[in-house]
């Protein structure tokens, strides 16, 4: 089955960031996966467990989606978090590893969403419902903003342009479903615009800058006249 041209566009994309996320992975030691990620109360070496587990959670769901029979994706809560502490505690080359061929299953079976599974619904964790055909760019956000959380050295200005303008309209959309939310006006690159409630208060950056204080909290990237607001927590 040919795959639709947004699916292809993604995976192609999946699989650029996912090599440069193991780039980055290779170059930590021992010593540099037990520093802190800019996710609070993880160290880098619990980012990428979670990363691994991550590629199989969306794998049980590309599975759901090609076969029709429904896959968790994570027998519990509790066994994801558990399974996150654990691999954390693991070497270096065992994490590396694990992300390795964790990604490397998740790109082999997520082709088979080409043609109707794209438009099957599943479940993911937390009770939210998505496409088949969503689960690379679910996927893609997490390999780029958890890249990003490792903090050794990859920053949203290395990703791909078209994603970071993707990930910012996905984070209005989702705050716009929240019962507070700040009223910001957002200007970007090249006159790109983003409004978020009333859109009162203009805050200005590049686009990765703007990324980052969506994501993250951290406004070292923008600018505003007023003081910035607080941001409901990303997702």
């Amino acid at each position: 089955m040919t795959a639709s041209s947004h699916l292809s566009d993604n995976l192609a994309l999946l699989a650029g960031e996912t090599s440069l996320l193991e780039r980055t992975a290779t170059a930590l030691d021992d010593q540099a996966i037990r520093e802190a990620s800019l996710c609070e109360g993880w160290t880098r070496a619990h980012v990428l467990s979670h990363i691994a587990r991550n590629a199989d959670g969306l794998g049980n769901l590309v599975s759901w989606a090609t076969t029709g029979t429904p896959v968790a994706m994570y027998v519990s809560a509790h066994a994801r978090d558990a399974d996150i502490a654990a691999g954390s505690a693991r070497s270096a080359q065992e994490i590396i590893t694990d992300l390795t061929e964790s990604a490397a299953r998740f790109a082999s079976a997520a082709p088979g969403l080409a043609g109707p599974p794209e438009r099957s619904e599943v479940e993911m964790r937390g009770g939210r419902t998505v496409l088949g055909g969503q689960l690379p760019t679910l996927r893609l956000l997490e390999v780029v903003i958890h890249h990003v959380d490792l903090d050794a050295g990859y920053t949203f200005a290395d990703a791909d342009p078209g994603f970071v303008r993707r990930a910012i309209a996905h984070a209005v959309r989702r705050m716009e479903t929240r019962d507070q939310v700040p009223a910001v006006s957002l200007h970007g690159d090249n006159g790109d615009a983003w409004t978020i409630g009333a859109g009162t208060q203009e805050v200005a950056g590049t686009n990765a800058g703007i990324l980052l204080w969506l994501a993250r909290g951290d406004g070292t990237g923008i600018s505003s006249e007023d003081a910035l607001p607080a941001l409901p927590a990303w997702g």
